[in-house]
């Protein structure tokens, strides 16, 4: 990290891929106060943005249950599944984020280094009638901040990171508890196509966006429900789709159904600010 990050101004609301493009462009300026300086900056799609920046594990009502009760039924009962897999797991980072990409409750928060696939998932089809949002995240101050690791982002096999994960049914060994922004590794098509990035939560269960100092590294940027739609079809037109950040046949085969049943005019909404008060974290 070559400086502390400082807190743009809020608050931020946006009803375009224009108008979003130019908000996360002041932020990144903000923060880097260099144009042309490059910085890691992360980014979180929520189609609602009332929803904290929590882990699955750590939500309702999954939260009632040990970690280690979902480790071991995945570890027990996925091996005859795994050809499904696009590598077999080795590691227990990597049975990790293999139940993370597969849906079982982790303490892995999903970000992105793609400004525009995280719009995608704010905006995706169904959720035109609550706001959603995008968390703008810079990780290396919170890493700075929380994991008092002077701002690196350190891979998932680093040593610094091992103790976010004790072996299974190890339960005597603590978990750190602030959350790390880490890199994982790229170990599916998805994970690729998605630039995906986790930040990995220990034993607290405070949301991202409620710990101390979260306004030096984390931003959001509201989008009205009503703008969803002119949104998703000027993200198509950018080449952002079903297709791209779920590659493969699933992937294809939604956006084909989709694009038939899916009403993509090009008629803006009357009125894009009636979806309640513009709000920040």
């Amino acid at each position: 990290m070559s400086r502390e990050a400082s807190r743009p101004s809020l608050p931020y609301r946006v009803n375009s891929l224009a108008e979003y493009a130019q908000t996360f462009e002041d932020v990144w300026r903000g923060w880097t106060e260099d144009s042309d300086e490059v910085e890691s900056i992360w980014f979180r799609g929520q189609v609602d943005n009332t929803w904290p920046l929590l882990p699955t594990i750590y939500r309702q009502p999954y939260s009632e249950v040990p970690e280690h009760r979902y480790r071991h039924d995945f570890f027990l009962r996925s091996r005859p599944f795994l050809e499904e897999a696009t590598n077999t797991p080795t590691s227990d980072w990597d049975w990790y984020f293999l139940m993370q990409h597969y849906g079982v409750p982790t303490r892995l928060l999903d970000f992105t280094e793609s400004a525009l696939a995280a719009l995608y998932f704010a905006t995706i089809e169904g959720s035109d009638r609550t706001p959603g949002c995008v968390w703008i995240l810079h990780p290396s101050s919170a890493n700075a901040i929380h994991a008092e690791n002077g701002g690196d982002i350190p891979a998932y096999s680093e040593e610094s990171v091992a103790r976010y994960l004790p072996r299974l049914w190890d339960e005597r060994a603590p978990l750190p508890s602030a959350p790390m922004a880490i890199d994982p590794p790229y170990n599916s098509r998805r994970l690729v196509a998605q630039r995906g990035k986790f930040v990995v939560f220990g034993e607290s269960r405070q949301p991202l966006n409620e710990l101390d100092q979260q306004l030096m590294y984390l931003v959001r940027i509201d989008i009205s429900g009503a703008a969803k739609r002119t949104i998703r079809r000027q993200l198509l037109a950018a080449g952002i789709s079903e297709s791209v950040l779920f590659p493969g046949l699933p992937g294809l085969s939604r956006e084909i159904r989709d694009s038939y049943t899916t009403d993509m005019s090009f008629d803006a909404p009357d009125d894009l600010g009636d979806d309640g008060p513009e709000t920040g974290a």
